[in-house]
């Protein structure tokens, strides 16, 4: 028997205007063998697409992260959407620099690895990711 433990994907930004983006995570769960076992998805929508908000919602949250977690698999293939609903208001590129998205990624409660994007803010994102699960760690020999 396995020791497999889930993933944990966590999303977040510290870019003011993060608020302007949905967010969705989708992918498929696979064995040791490479036999997709399961499925997991989550999405945060702050708007509908072409929503063209003129300032953030009152409710949208001060620490905005969105999480992923899925049951237990050796392998995850990833992706992750940011799919802008509000243009930038700025009309030039220098006004609307790329922001940086941060994915963190845990297995098994144990970080796995943080990357950081760049993101387009006029197209948003599309990440895939391809992730593994770390195997047991085994005692070293005296």
């Amino acid at each position: 028997m396995t020791d497999q433990k889930g993933f944990r994907i966590e999303v977040s930004s510290r870019f003011e205007e993060f608020w302007r983006y949905n967010v969705a995570m989708t992918g498929g769960l696979f064995d040791a063998r490479g036999e997709r076992i399961g499925f997991a998805s989550t999405e945060d929508t702050v708007a509908e697409t072409g929503a063209n908000l003129r300032r953030k919602p009152e409710d949208y949250p001060r620490d905005r992260t969105i999480v992923l977690e899925t049951a237990p698999c050796q392998r995850l293939r990833l992706f992750v959407y940011l799919i802008p609903h509000t243009l930038p208001a700025g009309n030039t590129v220098a006004d609307s620099r790329p922001f940086e998205l941060q994915v963190a990624i845990r297995c098994g409660g144990r970080p796995l690895r943080t990357e950081r994007f760049a993101v387009n803010q006029w197209s948003g994102a599309s990440l895939e990711l391809q992730l593994e699960a770390q195997p047991p760690q085994r005692p070293a020999a005296e």
